[in-house]
This record gives C-alpha cells, structure tokens and sequence, in this order.
C-alpha cells in the first residue's frame, strides 16, 4: 500500500486566539502544543522507531546566517561561503539546531540539513530525524537552541510529518562465549603466538613500544603485542591509556557537546573502540574496582552515539558508504560486541547497528571502485571482520559484488592520481589492510598475490613495510608472486570514472570523472548527489612517473572554475559558489554516454549538460576523450552549444609552472608534493621541487582564441593554517600552494563553442590533418560529422573512428553501418566496435546496449551475446564476437 507508515501530518494553523496553534491533518494526534521556540507532541505509538521530517516556508529562513567569510588566495580577501552545516570557526552548527527530548530525556541536538540549490534560492529549510517510542504514551519535545530564536520559530514551518522508520534491525549474537571475540579467538591467539614467537616482525613492534614513544603505534597494535607476548610494560601502557580515557571528564572536549563534532563522531567511536579492544583482549589487567569505572563510561557513550544515530537520519543514521558515518558507527558497533555479555545497552543497540552496516554494504558500487579508493571502504572492512569473528561468517556481509571486485579494483587504480590518498600518505598501508581482510574473509581469485604487490611497492618505495594489525593477523601465510599493476585501463561505471596508466616513459597515469561520484545506490537511494563530493564534470587528473601534474584543488566551496574541465562564465557548475552540494536530484547529474577500453586507445564520451546552472541556459556541454595507452597522449574535445552568449573557456591545474612554447603548445609542470601531500599530517617526506611535465597542445588554432595562463582564486581549508582560528584569518598565517591555471578562452562571448586539445609527454606528438587527427605512427582519429567515415577499405556511419596503423586495428565508436566490399552490417542502436583486419577479412568484438542491435547482417557472423553489466570495457551490457565470413 502507498504510504502504509505514515503516521501523522502535522502543520500550523494560526488563528486569531493563537499564534502557534497546530494540528494534526490526518487526526491521530491531538496533543500538540506549540511555542515561538518550543513544540510538544503527545502521541500512543508502538514500542520501536519512527522518523520525522519537517520543511520551512519559502523564505522562513536567511541563507547568510549560514554563511562564513573565509579567506581566499592568493589576495587574502574575506568571502562569504556557505552555507554551512557547522561553522568550524567559532564551534557552533551553522544550521539551526534544536534540542530534542523524548519522554523528557534529552537524546541530542537535531538540525537541519544543508539544502540544496533550490532551497538556498528559496531560503527553505528541510530536516529529517528520527526518534524512538520505548512505551505505548510517547512525548517528543523540539526546542531551539538560544542562539537560534532570532533565525527562526515554529512559525516558520510548514509541516512535520512522522511515519514509521524503515531502518532495519538485524540481529548479531556471540557464536561463542569467552575471549577474545573481535578479529580472532583463542585458537588463533595460540596459531599467532607460534607463528610470531621469535620473529623479527614482533620484537621490532615490542621495542617500538617499550623502547620509543608509544603513541606513535597505532593502539591496537599495542594491544596486539601484549596478547602475543604477555609483556608486562605493554600491559601498563594499555591499563594506564584506557584508565586516563575512562577518567576523562569528557571525550570530545566541546563546549556544546550537541554540535556536530561534538559527543558523536569518530573521535569519541575512536576512544570506543580502543577501550572494547583493550576489554575484549585484556580484560585481565584491570582490577573489579577499574572494571566498573570502564563499564560506567563505555556504557554512556553507547547510549549518546546510539541516540544520536537514531535521531540525526540524514546526517549520519541511514545506510551510507560516508566514511563519517562508518567511523561512528564502527567503534561503537566493536563497543557492543565487546562489552555484550556486560551492559544491556550494547545488547540493544548492536542490531540497529549491525542493520546499518548490513544495508550500507549493499550501497557500495558493484565493480569495488570507490571515488577514494581507500578511504571510504576502510572503517567498513574494520567492522566486517569483527562481526564475522564475533557472529560467525555471516551471509549478509559475504554476498557483495563490491567486496567481490575491491582487490582488483584497488590494483588497477593504484598509480591514478588521488587527492585523499596523497594528502594522508597511506597509499600502500590501507590497500595491505584492505587486500588482508579479503584474503581472510572474502577470499577471491588472486587475492594473495594483490597483497603481495602492495608489499612489494612499499618495501620498494619505502625500504620497508609499515606492519598495520590486520597484516598480523590476516595477511597469507604463504609468500606469493605479486602481480602486476595491470596496462589496462579501469572503467568504474556505477561512479562515472575512468583510470589508466599508459606503457609508454615516461608513464602518464590519471582519471577521467564524469558522474556519480558516490555511486547510483547512494546518490538515487539515499543522499542524491553524495554531499561529500565536487560536481563531476568529464574532469581529468594527470600523474608523470606518480607526480601529480593536472591536479585536483582541495578548496572549501564548490567551484567548478576549479575543475580540470569547461567552465561556463564563473564556473558553471548547478552548486557554484556553495560549500556542500546538499540535496540534489539525480535529473542534475552528468554521466558517460559511451565509453570503450581497447587494445591500445580507450573512448571517453561525459555528457555534462545536466549539471550546468539552468540560468546558463546551454543546450548540451560535452567533452570527448581519447586516449592512447601507448604513448600516454590523449585528446580531449569540448563543446557546447546554448541559447545566449557565454564566456566559454577550458581550464588545466597544475601546482608547477606554465610555460608559452610558441605555435599554441605550452608545458604544464607539477610541483609542491610537500604542500599537497602534507596538508594534514606532515610533508611526508617529499620535495617541494618542481616534478613532472605535460605538454598541452591547441589542435584546432588559436583565430578567436586566446590562453590565459593564472593564479586561481580559491578558499584553502583550515589544515593549511588558513581559515582556522578566528585570529589567524591574515594571510601571512597560511601555507598553501600556489597553483597555476591554463585557460583557452574565446576572446568575446559566444553561443556555441568547442576546443580541441591534446596532453602528451613531448611537444608535437598529434597534428590535426584533413578531417582527423594524426599521431606520430599513423594512427589516426576520424570524427563522423554526419558523413561516412572511409578507411582501410571500410566504410562506416560512425561517430568516430580510430586506427591502429601498425597494426591495422580500428575502434569504432557509434556505429549506425559498416561495410567492406559487399559485406554489410546495419544497427537498430548505435553500437561499438574493436576490429583486426588481415586484407579484406576481419574479426573482432561489438559491443551494444541490446542484444537487438543487429538490424540486417551480411558476409558476417554474429556470435552469442555475452550480458555483462559491469563489463570493465565498455558501458554497453552486451558484447559479443564476431568475423567476416
């Protein structure tokens, strides 16, 4: 039945004997009473969870009272940003907040969410919560917060609506009594202890405990050794850090404990997962009299982050792939596990929370690519592994396609430019703790020798391996050959990206973005357009030999004159100038149309059109990329056509230098490894030295045109010293990069327009030559341009062809025809095409989005129709082979 939990309607109804009068449309309630900055609600309501959500009225709040001024670079101008959920500045949430009781017991602070576009033109509020009825008589009380009253009231909504939650209880119990319990149990302990006695691996972490400072080793490590070695210094350091935990007065250290960052975050999960740890492990050190006070503390933060998660739906209490949300709910979920036998609360809330990670698996893309390889899957595997260690290999956290592919995933986009992973310098350390957990758990083809590789590349890189808990526990036993990083491309559909690494020296790695960059689950089920992420529009990042050289600009507010794309007067993107994307619809999203990997060149087709603001009124935006595998070379067509005059113009980032070599070529350089790398944790050890080069090159002229070669304006985050304490806002406080940016603009406004550029390692590799584009070799590109496409003695209706001259290869890209001699082929669907030609006889692959495609068919033979729906070539679900006959 539509809507068969819904429970209450409720909306103001002013009169003239009451300002704050409200009712119940749908009748079920009639205990409402409400205030200018209170409302209460009476209800009878079956024990179990409910959800709320509420909207303003158009204009019931203003959007600059939201907004911070932040300082932007290189000028050091203030410039309001926003808006904002928290403002990290003076440590209060940006958004209106209102405390929320239940049965007179306060359970947190409830604020809104970050609107959208449309709610930001509208200055329109929405929020969306969820509590719990523990009894048949349920009172809920919302109350805004002092510092709130003067933005907005209970006028100022429209509606709040209740129904019943669909969040899923499931449940996890011990397969056994005893510990330990998480990661391993006691037959492991003593396989470990055999395993370990004597080893070198074990007696360096022991001395780097007992001999250096201890704080420098991850803390369940420490642990780790202590149950290896019964070291008595070890277990001192774990009674003594878990006691001065347990007696701190609170874990967050904010004045508000209600705002986000406060008592309910990673850094309080964080705490909670080193004290369950040190109970579930070596529960022995600690005295009757210490175990009550751990079990006191344990106990109140359970039940703060269990009511948090429940109440706060949109920001951390649905399923969700977000790493903010995983982290909270990983060290309370461990928390559960371990104190299960000892407090009722983590007997409660461990199914709530074993429900979300259950259903928050399913949410990962299919093909095991995540937009941060690393990041986003990491506090998830730490929670998979303790729950099937704790309950038993469970069904529910086995069958994923995500985990299936995330090895090979992982490997193929090892080399490829990533932000987060350069910024925070683990860019083996977390792909061994991932490519562990699988080799223990979810043991797929290759597995161990993918551990291996990653090994490998950091004793290569490194000198040594930085040996995290789960390469103790988990890594294989048996040393296996590592594979090699694959030459073949990576095509991630369910995020919209692209990765590949060419064969060429020097080696040009990088990734074309262009779509969901959360993935379809999460952008259309959950939070459309994942809030974490820029727009996604047909950007590229570029890596020479692993330096960075297009990059990717780490900047507080969306801004998509940042990107490594088109840019549409100021930037184009539907979110400019906001600092989240908050609540967007998927009809706003861009997407690859058609994509092909082949032998030699890949084909990158990202339809940015949707995206665009609508005031921009541009009809279709377009960028075209292929690339050759090779040479590392790729070409890159922007194009775009509208109904008024635009500023059109193609920007590249680099964090080197720019230089005007003559004849529209210029040389991009990389450079300030140490600043991108160390924003957050150090330099890392690198240079600041300028690295790496690409060599950018106008294809189509410069008549009309010019490049303008700039420093960006952007907002640095806070970690680079700027935007931090309300005291430090001079510029002369902050360290930043200093990036360039390569801008191909027309020099008026125009209504249509379209570039034509190629990136290679040397100057003058591609020339546009009659109606193609020529490399070096004799490959050529040819664009359709609604005429037949002639070459090697075919011809075809396409929408781009490329050959492989030596070696007399062709890629066909949107074919409606193809013939050679009196052999012919005609399509009901535009399809694509990989071909070997040996004189006038040919074999190869097509690929279509319908086993229907094929409408007349002569001198060929069409095999059987392979469905693969992540087939890793191409993004048509079929493919099959065929040959002349």
């Amino acid at each position: 039945m539509i809507n068969n939990d819904f429970i209450a309607y409720l909306k103001p109804t002013p009169n003239q004997f009451n300002h704050y009068e409200w009712r119940d449309v749908a009748g079920r309630i009639t205990d409402i009473h409400a205030e200018s900055h209170r409302i209460h609600i009476r209800a009878s309501l079956s024990p179990g969870l409910y959800s709320c959500r509420l909207e303003t009225i158009d204009g019931g709040f203003d959007m600059n009272s939201a907004k911070i001024p932040m300082v932007r670079v290189p000028d050091g101008e203030l410039e309001l940003v926003g808006p904002w959920d928290f403002d990290h500045i003076t440590g209060v949430m940006a958004m209106p907040m209102a405390r929320t009781y239940v049965n007179n017991r306060l359970v947190g602070g409830m604020w809104f969410d970050l609107p959208g576009p449309d709610g930001i033109e509208k200055n329109r509020l929405h929020a969306e919560f969820g509590f719990e009825a523990e009894s048949e008589e349920t009172e809920l009380i919302l109350e805004f917060v002092e510092k709130d009253r003067d933005r907005i009231d209970w006028q100022r909504i429209k509606y709040i609506e209740i129904r019943k939650d669909d969040r899923v209880m499931c449940e996890l119990r011990p397969v056994e009594k005893g510990r330990p319990s998480i990661y391993l149990n006691a037959d492991d302990v003593d396989r470990l202890r055999e395993k370990y006695n004597g080893s070198p691996e074990l007696d360096a972490l022991k001395d780097r405990i007992l001999n250096q400072t201890w704080e420098d080793v991850s803390f369940d490590l420490v642990c780790f050794a202590y149950l290896m070695t019964k070291d008595n210094g070890i277990g001192h350091i774990i009674r003594e850090k878990v006691m001065s935990l347990c007696h701190m007065q609170t874990w967050s250290g904010k004045a508000d404990p209600l705002v986000m960052g406060g008592e309910n975050d990673r850094g309080i999960a964080q705490k909670m997962y080193m004290v369950a740890l040190a109970w579930n492990w070596c529960k022995h050190l600690f005295d009757s009299e210490k175990q009550l006070v751990i079990k006191e503390k344990v106990g109140h933060y359970l039940k703060k982050l269990h009511d948090f998660t429940i109440l706060q739906r949109a920001y951390m209490g649905c399923p969700t792939p977000d790493p903010h949300s995983l982290g909270t709910w990983n060290g309370t979920a461990i928390a559960c596990m371990a104190f299960y036998e000892d407090l009722e609360e983590a007997r409660k809330a461990l199914p709530f929370f074993h429900g979300l990670f259950s259903e928050s698996l399913r949410l990962f893309p299919q093909d095991g690519k995540n937009a941060w390889a690393t990041l986003f899957p990491y506090h998830l595997v730490r929670y998979l592994a303790a729950a099937h260690t704790f309950g038993g290999q469970r069904p529910e956290l086995s069958n994923s396609s995500f985990l299936d592919h995330l090895g090979k995933a992982l490997l193929a986009c090892f080399n490829v430019p990533n932000s987060q992973e350069m910024q925070r310098g683990l860019r083996t350390r977390e792909h061994r703790f991932l490519t562990a957990y699988l080799c223990r758990f979810h043991r797929t083809e290759g597995i161990d020798s993918i551990y291996q590789t990653f090994v490998e590349q950091e004793r290569k890189t490194a000198g040594d391996v930085d040996l995290g808990l789960f390469d103790f526990l988990f890594a294989p036993d048996q040393i296996e050959e590592p594979i090699p990083f694959p030459k073949k491309p990576f095509f991630a559909k369910d995020i919209g990206m692209v990765t590949f690494a060419s064969n060429g020296n020097p080696t040009i790695s990088g990734s074309v973005n262009a779509g969901l960059r959360a993935g379809q689950s999460v952008s259309f089920h959950i939070q459309p357009h994942n809030r974490e992420f820029k727009p996604s529009l047909g950007e590229i990042l570029l890596s020479v030999d692993g330096s960075p050289v297009l990059i990717d600009i780490s900047t507080y507010g969306q801004d998509s004159s940042l990107l490594n794309t088109m840019c549409f007067d100021e930037g184009g993107c539907y979110t400019q100038g906001q600092y989240l994307n908050g609540k967007i619809g998927p009809e706003k999203s861009s997407y690859i149309r058609r994509c092909l990997i082949g032998e030699r060149f890949f084909y990158v087709h990202a339809v940015i059109t949707d995206e665009l603001h609508p005031k921009h009124k541009v009809d279709n935006a377009e960028r075209i990329i292929i690339g050759d595998l090779e040479s590392g070379t790729i070409v890159f067509s922007d194009s775009f056509a509208g109904a008024g005059p635009l500023q059109f113009a193609t920007h590249l980032h680099c964090s080197g230098s720019v230089s005007d070599l003559g004849d529209g070529v210029f040389r991009l350089t990389g450079g300030q490894a140490n600043l991108i790398a160390g924003i957050k944790d150090g330099d890392k050890g690198l240079s600041d030295d300028e690295k790496g080069e690409i060599f950018v090159s106008v294809l189509d002229g410069m008549d009309g045109r010019l490049v303008r070669i700039e420093e960006p304006i952007w907002h640095p985050p806070y970690i680079y010293g700027l935007n931090g304490k309300a005291e430090e806002q001079d510029i002369k406080f902050g360290r930043y990069p200093h990036y360039k940016r390569w801008r191909l603009e027309y020099k008026s406004k125009v209504e249509q327009g379209a570039f034509l550029v190629a990136l290679s390692s040397k100057p003058g590799e591609i020339a546009v030559q009659e109606n193609g584009v020529l490399m070096r070799d004799g490959s050529r590109f040819y664009f359709g341009k609604n005429q037949p496409i002639e070459v090697f003695n075919c011809v075809m209706e396409a929408e781009l062809v490329i050959t492989d001259a030596p070696q007399r290869r062709m890629t066909v890209i949107g074919a409606r025809s193809f013939r050679i001699g009196a052999r012919v082929m005609t399509f009901n669907y535009p399809i694509d095409m990989e071909l070997e030609l040996d004189g006038d006889d040919l074999q190869g692959s097509v690929y279509a989005s319908s086993r229907y495609s094929v409408a007349t068919i002569e001198g060929f033979r069409v095999d059987e129709w392979i469905h693969n729906p992540l087939n890793p070539r191409s993004n048509n679900h079929f493919q099959a082979a065929f040959q002349s006959v």
